[in-house]
């Protein structure tokens, strides 16, 4: 009887070692698949040309950008310590989309594309509203777009005019003027004719000779000025505006 009860201790033992590798073996997946995005290396910003982190990768450092010529970008995995924004047109102009640290983002859905047209990695998400910062030391720039975004104009030296002795520069409507920044150290006066004259009337019937920016200020131009700029000054106090 003893050796019978020990024979059946051991054949319970068995089968329960049988049943667990049984069980371990159930949960072990047919085969690994690839991780989203698993190839983007540390401090990059990665772009892709297919969806899901899919096709050729181009890897961009912080603090890189594409101000136009971005190529097919329909994923990226942002593996960087600064905030990648992306337009949908050049010059970081059109709709935007920010990607915080760590993130992915996807340009494809349903079949629809999302066009990328320039990107930037910046240390702050506020950064990707704003475009100012491509006007570089003392020059004068306007803008397309609102807040310094989309095709700038950059003014770096300002003529002096033979007949009217102005210290600025005369234009015409090609210049985009949605915003401005004013680097030059000296006061700024817009004027809506290409002689530095003329006047603006906005909605109150205020009557508005010179639209004045003061030097290091940028700003996004509203109605009735935004687009209208055709001449401007450069002055030491705004009372020299025509």
């Amino acid at each position: 009887m003893t050796l019978n009860r020990t024979h059946i201790r051991r054949g319970w033992l068995y089968a329960a070692v049988l049943a667990l590798f049984g069980s371990a073996f159930l949960v072990l997946p047919a085969s690994a698949e690839a991780v989203p995005f698993a190839d983007c290396p540390t401090g990059q910003f990665c772009l892709y040309d297919g969806s899901g982190g899919t096709g050729t990768r181009t890897d961009v450092a912080q603090g890189g950008k594409a101000e136009r010529d971005a190529g097919t970008i329909l994923s990226v995995k942002n593996n960087t310590g600064m905030w990648a924004c992306a337009y949908s047109r050049p010059e970081y102009g059109g709709g935007h989309q920010t990607v915080k640290p760590g993130n992915s983002d996807e340009y494809v859905k349903d079949g629809v594309r999302w066009v990328v047209g320039s990107y930037k990695l910046v240390p702050t998400r506020a950064l990707c509203f704003t475009g100012y910062e491509r006007c570089q030391g003392t020059q004068l720039c306007t803008f397309a777009e609102r807040n310094g975004r989309g095709a700038m104009t950059v003014f770096d030296k300002p003529a002096t005019d033979t007949t009217t002795g102005n210290h600025g520069n005369s234009y015409g409507p090609e210049v985009p003027s949605a915003s401005v920044v004013n680097r030059t150290g000296r006061h700024l006066c817009f004027y809506p004719t290409a002689d530095y004259q003329g006047s603006w009337t906005d909605d109150n019937d205020t009557v508005y000779g010179a639209y004045v920016v003061l030097r290091g200020q940028s700003v996004t131009v509203p109605s009735p000025f935004a687009g209208t700029f055709r001449s401007h000054e450069l002055v030491n106090g705004t009372s020299e505006c025509q």
